[in-house]
């Protein structure tokens, strides 16, 4: 077997076994999203940035199968580092929103179409999750008003996942009309 048979057998074996890793991991997110119910937008989100890492690891993977240096990839390797470690760490950086969206879309009860309160003593915010993007939630509120949060934001917050019936109550909780009530009776 010459060298060019030997770097394309490499590569289809390479090829056929990352595949096969994506199909699993695929399987897995798919399960996991089924499970906790979230949006079909989640899943197709989360499916296109599996398939970035993968397109990645596989273009990195073959550059060493052909036979670049591996200054120059440790060189690639060191710069995407130093990309994630701002991505993770750059509080109002572009890359941090896009890894807050990841914990968002990974471990947030939050659905688009549900009602949330952001707690929140400067700023309290209460409505209806339009969309989740990579970079911003869309909350539309009672007045029919959609806000736009950063990521970093809405990961940050508490909120409070409410029922549309809270949601759209105008009127005090039944504990102050019970209250209200009772002082009448006792001034009479």
């Amino acid at each position: 077997m010459n060298f060019i048979e030997l770097k394309i057998l490499e590569s289809t074996i390479l090829l056929v076994v990352l595949l096969l890793v994506r199909y699993a991991v695929s399987k897995l997110i798919v399960k996991r999203y089924l499970r906790a119910n979230f949006d079909i937008t989640r899943k197709q989100i989360t499916i296109k940035i599996l398939n970035i890492i993968f397109f990645v690891v596989l273009g990195f993977s073959l550059a060493m199968i052909w036979g670049l240096d591996g200054n120059e990839i440790i060189a690639g390797i060191g710069s995407i580092l130093t990309i994630l470690g701002v991505a993770f760490f750059a509080q109002w950086s572009l890359l941090s929103n896009i890894t807050s969206g990841l914990i968002l879309f990974f471990n947030h009860p939050l659905k688009i179409g549900d009602y949330v309160e952001i707690v929140d003593k400067d700023f309290p915010m209460a409505g209806r999750v339009e969309n989740i993007t990579l970079f911003f939630l869309h909350l539309r509120n009672k007045d029919n008003h959609v806000y736009t949060l950063a990521n970093t934001i809405v990961a940050q917050k508490t909120m409070r996942i409410m029922k549309p019936e809270e949601f759209f109550e105008e009127n005090p909780t039944e504990d102050e009309d019970d209250g209200d009530a009772n002082r009448s009776q006792i001034e009479d």
